[in-house]
This record gives structure tokens, C-alpha cells and sequence, in this order.
């Protein structure tokens, strides 16, 4: 799987976070290939997405990086799922993979 390139410096941070071996294990891509950002109302064309909760909230909101810096809650089950644009149009889940999912990978996956 190829990924988008980074194109500005908050991109290659949050590119520090993808895992892809554990990504290609899991495979889950998100429903839709064109994102607009639930807070600034922008369509999301870099290479990161986030479904995350936003800060002091229990609303989720699909995020652009920029957003999620802003109003996110971090990464995780229950704080947000990191996903990278591929080359072919698609969103892969690469940070933020929740314990079913991982629990669902051999176990002797290394994480």
C-alpha cells in the first residue's frame, strides 16, 4: 500500500504515529474517500483524517489535522482513529486501533 506524501510538518508528525504493519494486518478503511472536516467545514486533501472525540465533549467529529490539534482528545479507543490517505483514493486506519481489533490479529503479532 502506497500513502499520500506528506505536505506540510504537522503531516510528517502525525506520519510518526502510522502502524503500518499492524494497519495492513487489520485493513479496516473508512466508508468514505472525499472528508470534510466537521469543525472547519473544509474538505480534508492532506494525508490524515481523524474520527475522534472532541476535547471537553462526548461528540465525535471527523476531523482535519489542523482541527483535531485544536479540539482533539488524543488517539485511542475512545479518543481517536488516525487514518492516512492511499494513493488510490481510500482512507487505511494507522493509529488508534482499538483492543477487538488488535485482538483480532494472530497473537503473535508484536505491537
Amino acid at each position: 500500500m502506497k500513502a499520500k506524501e506528506p505536505k506540510d510538518s504537522s503531516e510528517k508528525s502525525l506520519m510518526k504515529k502510522e502502524n503500518w504493519k499492524l494497519a495492513e494486518a487489520i485493513d479496516c478503511n473508512w466508508h468514505e474517500e472525499d472528508c470534510t472536516c466537521d469543525i472547519c467545514h473544509q474538505r480534508i486533501t492532506g494525508r490524515h483524517m481523524i474520527d475522534g472525540i472532541r476535547s471537553n465533549s462526548f461528540e465525535f467529529a471527523l476531523m482535519c489535522p489542523k482541527c483535531h490539534k485544536n479540539y482533539g482528545d488524543g488517539f485511542g479507543e475512545g479518543k481517536g482513529q488516525l487514518y492516512t490517505k492511499l494513493t488510490n483514493g481510500s482512507w487505511l486506519l494507522t493509529y488508534g486501533f482499538t483492543d477487538s481489533q488488535k485482538m483480532e490479529v494472530d497473537e503473535d503479532f508484536e505491537f
